[in-house]
């Protein structure tokens, strides 16, 4: 009888913690399509000049962070957050740079920037980019080169 109780009990916190996971990715969703949209609306943030590959309206974001510029946020992988980002096949990312000083983004191997053809991002520029093929993309900031991240993109 014991271990029928044990098994009712386990089953129960798995159960919570999935809702919970749920609960809280979705309102990542949210929290992302909401700093998304005060981005495209604000005064205070500018679409860098010949902006990205695509003129779509992007269904995720990445932010460079304030303080960036210096060693050590690579440490908590906390240059770009997320660190790691996830999308699916045609879908394209906000890159917002929320520092004080000038980064770019380029992915490992390839020689273009993803905001070609200007080299830098000032504070408060963003661009946007689509992701049309699946894979792995490594990128990171050429004047800041602890600077990484990563996006994952499936099918």
């Amino acid at each position: 009888m014991m271990r029928f109780w044990i098994i009712v009990i386990l089953i129960g916190i798995a159960g919570c913690g999935v809702v919970y996971v749920n609960f809280t990715i979705d309102n990542l969703k949210i929290e992302n399509i909401d700093k998304i949209s005060v981005i495209y609306s604000s005064d205070e943030f500018l679409e860098t000049r010949y902006s990205s590959n695509t003129k779509e309206k992007a269904q995720h974001l990445i932010e460079i962070t304030n303080g960036s510029w210096k060693q050590e946020c690579e440490k908590n992988d906390e240059c770009f957050i997320p660190y790691m980002k996830t999308i699916g096949a045609n879908e394209a990312i906000l890159f917002v740079n929320q520092d004080e000083y000038e980064h770019n983004i380029r992915v490992k191997g390839d020689p273009s920037y993803l905001h070609h053809p200007t080299d830098v991002i000032r504070q408060n520029e963003y661009f946007v980019y689509k992701f049309n093929e699946s894979g792995e993309y490594d990128y990171y900031c050429t004047l800041h080169p602890w600077m990484e991240g990563m996006i994952t993109v499936n099918e």
